[in-house]
């Protein structure tokens, strides 16, 4: 596994200010499917979508792309990925009459960033890691 941190990278992370509570870092991190790499962590915090009364921190993973980019297009991958954590998050909250629309699949092969419309409910209930 490399360990190549593409220029401006970590230097922008350690510069980043967030929400409150929110964390942000770089590591090596192998998976358990044999990928894995060099990883973007945002640690969020957040309530239970089920049960407001419940805080969660949640730690959202991302592989670094293997790039050349300049400073400017780092920042921007940084600001993108943010975008996709509050998007996920609005997936998770966002009801009409009762119904999430839009809830992430957090299943096994599934893209928890992907915003989907009107799931079922099946797949919308998983869990992380569930198959």
């Amino acid at each position: 596994m490399t360990k190549f941190v593409p220029p401006h990278l970590a230097e922008l992370i350690e510069q980043i200010e967030y929400k409150p509570g929110w964390e942000f870092y770089l590591q090596n991190r192998p998976r358990e499917d044999g990928s894995g790499g060099l990883t973007f962590h945002i640690v969020s915090n957040a309530v239970d979508s089920f049960d407001f009364k419940t805080p969660m921190r949640v730690n959202h993973l991302f592989l670094v792309p293997l790039a050349t980019y300049n400073r400017n297009n780092w920042a921007a991958w940084i600001f993108d990925r943010i975008r996709d954590v509050e998007a996920h998050e609005a997936a998770e909250f966002f009801r009409l009459d009762g119904v999430r629309e839009f809830a992430p699949h957090h299943s096994n092969g599934e893209d928890p960033y992907r915003i989907w419309h009107v799931s079922d409910w099946a797949t919308a209930n998983k869990s992380s890691g569930e198959a």
